[in-house]
């Protein structure tokens, strides 16, 4: 299986709704890691009503959350901060490795290096930065740059952003990366340049854009957009499969370095009201080409053409030249004290409704990961490898009489070393988890099946005139078409069933040999069309002619399932 098909498996994961702040961000970093192998990334854009626009670089940050004492004569308000809520549980318990002295002021702005926690995978850090301008003057501030490098001088890429805290009056950050120290003791240097000011600057269209308009903003960095579509879905992938609006664009960029990938993004206001749980899509940019696609849930084309369309992006107002750089020194055994691990026993129930055993269970300060193990074999028609487990929407975990909300990701540092697992924030932390009750609850099932060995359709030489024929899947009935384009094979799929999802993409076995289609990085996004077209180029063959329905994807409630993790 090539490298694209195997990560096909992580395409069109849903993203869990947002129902609050921290929520929002932990689930989407959860999809994030899960389309980092298919090159796209899903955000969502800023809500009006929040003060201050997060980073979208948080979306990429993940898996553990620096920690450290509270420290002297300071209260700082970490919560605040994406996954704050295990920060504060962290601080409480004093774990982690803390810094009281680690400053350096450029241009009369101080930053401070204040501790740094590890957990094996990541290494966190925890910075505050004297703020320049008075909250309600902007809604975003982050540095242009930020590095950490090691004794060696090598460079170490780096994830996070800035907030503001009330409480102490100034700018928080907490920055990742992968955790390099181990059980050791190493030098770092902390790198940051040029801390800048943005705010939302929000551009009301004339009318409501409809499809094969080009719309200009009067922007000089996002002068022109153009609606490819706009359209009524009933078909989600979106985990709340609700009916909604998709609405496609591209949209243009005259500096396609400095371009924000991430907060460009249209809004809709209908009786003088925001619409809300919009979310965006965005694929993979081409040059100063900039793709994506919007949901707004329970929208109409109706609605959309009626409603006043504005077209909002953060926009710099400041910047404050500098280079700040901080030396410190971190014990990696100090930083990633208190963790627990247990092995796992696994159900054969449990085993025969989600094609899965359970590895281990490991509770760091900040996170509780329940691990599956690696390469299970198929079961029951369900897709197992390294690259997938079935896609439950709703994970959940009982802790004592206290019932958590999780989701599914990704751990490891190279497509290689991806490994699916559970992750939960610990609602608070015990010194002896032995005793603690949990289980693992799991609702809301989505299977991605595909079996190669068998369901192949033979079909007849393809000519110009359109041919057709049907395959009988399990309870999945399945309609090909196909012709000849030229030179190349067009094949377009269908499936009505009741449960089906969607394909993920056909195969073909020409004269013994597997063929896959032309791969369209843009055919993804919230939903997926009933009818799926897909181009094999320059097609040939001699003898015979076979497809496959490849990966496909469905409902299937019978699989919810629970397990006790311990007593």
């Amino acid at each position: 299986m090539s490298r694209f098909h195997e990560n096909e498996i992580k395409k069109n994961i849903p993203t869990p709704p947002r129902p609050d702040y921290d929520e929002m961000w932990l689930r989407i970093d959860g999809e994030a890691a899960k389309r980092r192998a298919a090159g796209v990334v899903q955000a969502a854009p800023p809500a009006r009503s929040r003060k201050k626009f997060i980073p979208a670089a948080i979306v990429f940050s993940c898996f553990m959350v620096a920690a450290v004492p509270v420290f002297a004569g300071v209260s700082f308000d970490w919560g605040k901060l994406y996954g704050g809520q295990s920060v504060t549980n962290a601080l409480n318990n004093d774990i982690g490795q803390r810094y009281d002295d680690l400053d350096v002021v450029r241009k009369g702005v101080t930053m401070s290096l204040k501790g740094v926690v590890t957990d094996g995978e990541r290494m966190k850090l925890l910075v505050v930065v004297d703020p320049v301008m008075k909250p309600g003057e902007y809604d975003d501030v982050r540095f242009d740059h930020v590095v950490i490098k090691d004794d060696s001088g090598k460079e170490l890429p780096v994830n996070g952003g800035l907030s503001y805290d009330e409480k102490s009056g100034k700018l928080l950050g907490i920055y990742e990366t992968n955790d390099t120290l181990k059980n050791s003791e190493k030098s770092y240097t902390l790198e940051a340049g040029k801390l800048v000011y943005l705010k939302n600057k929000e551009v009301v269209l004339k009318e409501a854009p409809k499809a094969g308009e080009i719309v200009s903003t009067g922007e000089a960095l996002y002068p022109s957009f153009k609606i490819e579509s706009v359209r009524e879905s009933q078909n989600l992938t979106d985990p709340m499969d609700q009916k909604g609006l998709i609405v496609r664009y591209n949209l243009t960029t005259t500096d396609e370095k400095n371009g924000d990938n991430y907060s460009p993004h249209l809004t809709v206001v209908s009786n003088r009201e925001e619409t809300k749980n919009v979310r965006t899509f965005i694929f993979p940019s081409k040059g100063t080409e900039m793709k994506r696609e919007q949901l707004f849930n329970n929208m109409t084309e109706k609605e959309w053409s009626s409603s006043e369309i504005h077209f909002n992006y953060l926009k710099e107002i400041k910047q404050i030249e500098g280079d700040w750089s901080l030396h410190f020194k971190a014990d990696g055994k100090k930083a990633s004290e208190a963790v627990y691990s247990k092995p796992l026993q696994t159900t054969a129930e449990f085993k025969d409704k989600t094609a899965m055993s359970l590895d281990h269970l490991t509770v760091t300060p900040l996170e509780i990961i329940v691990y599956p193990k690696d390469n299970e074999p198929v079961a029951n028609g369900v897709v197992r490898d390294k690259y997938a487990i079935s896609q439950y929407r709703d994970v959940r975990l009982k802790i004592g009489d206290q019932e958590i909300s999780g989701y599914t990701t990704t751990k490891g540092d190279s497509p290689d070393n991806y490994r699916d697992v559970f992750v939960f924030q610990s609602p608070e932390w015990y010194k002896d988890w032995s005793k603690v009750p949990m289980k693992l609850i799991l609702r809301k099932p989505v299977v991605s099946a595909r079996d190669i060995k068998a369901n192949w359709l033979k079909l007849d030489r393809p000519t110009a005139e359109k041919q057709s024929g049907d395959l009988d899947v399990n309870s999945f009935k399945f309609h090909f078409t196909y012709y000849m384009d030229g030179k190349d094979l067009v094949v377009e799929s269908e499936c009505n069933s009741e449960n089906f999802k969607n394909m993920s993409q056909s195969m073909l076995r020409v004269d013994g040999k597997h063929m896959y289609p032309e791969h369209d990085p843009y055919d993804s996004g919230f939903d997926m069309p009933s009818k799926k077209i897909e181009r094999y180029p320059d097609f040939s063959m001699k003898q015979s002619l076979e497809i496959n329905p490849g990966f496909y994807y469905y409902s299937d409630p019978t699989r919810e399932a629970e397990i006790t993790l311990q007593q």
